[in-house]
């Protein structure tokens, strides 16, 4: 059941940016940004739900940590509840913050080979000399769709139980290795439809990539929610 629900909300997700990227007739270097920005807020919100979730589950989750830690048995679980909240909200602000970092770096590369207006944010000089937020601010009120149907449809990776082995998620399950993917296969893509319908390659190309950003399958949520299940309980 899952798996159908899964494929169903990948294919609306696609539907609905594919339809987003023609009638406001995206370029091939908006649709790079728009990688990028989704890449950001997956990240992002894999390191705010998994700190909530920590917080959230301290308690309940104690026997877990003691076999972690054996340290810990000697605290009681009010005290480590209370000890956990700045341990977890210091290991989330740090975590963004690299991932801010990571990202400002791949949009340099970006703003070289995928400069777009305005080119003040967007451009070679632009994106270097600006603030990460700015840019970022920008995207999210014009791309917002493109982030919502990624959380939508990653939804399931917000919800396992390792919490902590969800902070670094975007690199297990490759999200960010996706933004080297897109930009890879976009010149060879794009000379292909250009050959093939000249003018109107770019928002064909752009709709190939939607489809490979929302449809490329993962590994079966059921068995890596197993395997954590299993970790988590022993």
């Amino acid at each position: 059941m899952n798996l159908f629900r899964n494929i169903a909300v990948s294919l609306i997700a696609f539907g609905l940016t594919s339809y987003l990227a023609i009638v406001q007739k995206w370029s091939l270097q908006e649709f790079c940004w728009c990688i990028w920005l989704s890449a950001l807020f997956y990240s992002w919100t894999c390191v705010v739900t998994a700190v909530i979730q920590i917080m959230l589950t301290a308690r309940t989750q104690k026997d877990y940590y003691d076999s972690k830690a054996a340290f810990l048995k000697n605290i009681s679980p009010e005290l480590f509840t209370l000890a956990i909240i700045p341990v977890s909200l210091s290991v989330g602000f740090i975590a963004l913050y690299l991932y801010a970092w990571i990202f400002s770096f791949y949009g340099l590369f970006l703003s070289v080979f995928a400069a777009m207006p305005p080119l003040n944010l967007f451009g070679p000089n632009g994106f270097i000399n600006s603030d990460f937020f700015t840019p970022v601010v920008y995207l999210t009120e014009k791309y917002w769709l493109m982030i919502l149907a990624t959380i939508i449809t990653n939804a399931d990776d917000f919800m396992r139980r390792n919490s902590w082995e969800r902070i670094v998620l975007p690199f297990k399950q490759n999200e960010i290795l996706r933004i080297h993917l897109m930009i890879l296969a976009l010149p060879f893509l794009a000379m292909m439809m250009w050959a093939l319908f000249k003018d109107a390659y770019q928002q064909l190309t752009i709709v190939l990539l939607i489809g490979l950003f929302f449809l490329i399958p993962k590994k079966k949520r059921e068995e890596q929610n197993v395997v954590h299940s299993n970790s988590a309980d022993k």
